[in-house]
């Protein structure tokens, strides 16, 4: 099959089912390739491979976005309505802004399985919120940094992580909190973003009772409307069985009347 083939058969389609999950997991090991050097110093050796995975899974995106243009069929839209991926292929330098990408690849999913069954919707939700925790807590570990010692209350990343967990899930303890312009940027998005996806997993569940209770009154229904069809079913099968019955009765009754023959 040809490339032009492909594009006129519903190829855009076809090539986000194919990457849907190996994207993900390229973000997943990027999160892992982001968090490693701040979580421990690591040798040069190993530093090395880091970046060198770094470039793969840039190089990675960059090709999905390419062939997502190419395939689409509205491209001045596409590129309207993913700044963001075409934002974070070009700037591949700025580490926070190119974790976003992650978090548009799951989001873009999760977008998809809105017809999906709960227990789906509520799994991309979940990969939605650690990846955005993850992002935050790299973020404000970061900028946490230039704040002076004495005033720091985020000193490591389990620091920043154990905020990023508590502001998401709106609990918000206090007992670490960023004090850097940038830090309490990001401690409003978490915030926002915590407030929908609890939202979101509540509305699924919803979701999930409504068309159980939907499903059993159509069933009601359906059996009910059966057992109409059923019931007139039989009356037609009586009532021509009495009108077979009436007409015998009427050729007898005629053959009876009818005068013998030669008088």
């Amino acid at each position: 099959m040809g490339v032009g083939t492909f594009r006129e058969s519903n190829g855009y389609e076809r090539w986000l089912r194919w990457t849907e999950w190996p994207l993900v997991v390229l973000g997943l090991l990027f999160l892992a390739v982001l968090i490693l050097p701040l979580a421990e110093p690591l040798s040069d050796e190993t530093q090395t491979r880091l970046d060198v995975a770094n470039v793969v899974i840039w190089t990675a995106f960059v090709v999905d976005y390419l062939t997502r243009l190419y395939l689409v069929g509205d491209r001045p839209r596409f590129v309207r309505t993913h700044v963001l991926d075409l934002v974070v292929i070009l700037v591949p330098f700025l580490r926070p802004f190119r974790l976003l990408r992650l978090v548009a690849i799951v989001v873009s999913t999760s977008r998809r399985a809105g017809g999906l069954a709960v227990r789906r919707v509520t799994l991309y939700v979940i990969g939605v919120a650690v990846v955005v925790m993850s992002a935050g807590a790299v973020v404000v570990y970061d900028a946490e940094k230039d704040v002076p010692l004495d005033d720091r209350t985020i000193r490591t990343l389990g620091d920043a992580l154990w905020w990023a967990l508590v502001t998401v899930t709106t609990v918000g303890y206090g007992d670490v909190f960023p004090r850097s312009a940038l830090g309490r940027t990001m401690a409003a998005a978490l915030m926002i973003t915590g407030i929908a996806l609890i939202g979101t997993i509540t509305a699924a569940v919803a979701s999930y009772f409504v068309n159980i209770v939907r499903n059993a009154s159509t069933t009601d229904g359906e059996v009910e409307a059966a057992d109409d069809r059923a019931a007139l079913l039989a009356e037609i099968r009586s009532l021509a069985a009495n009108v077979e019955l009436l007409r015998s009765e009427v050729q007898s009754a005629r053959r009876d009347d009818r005068p013998p023959s030669g008088s």
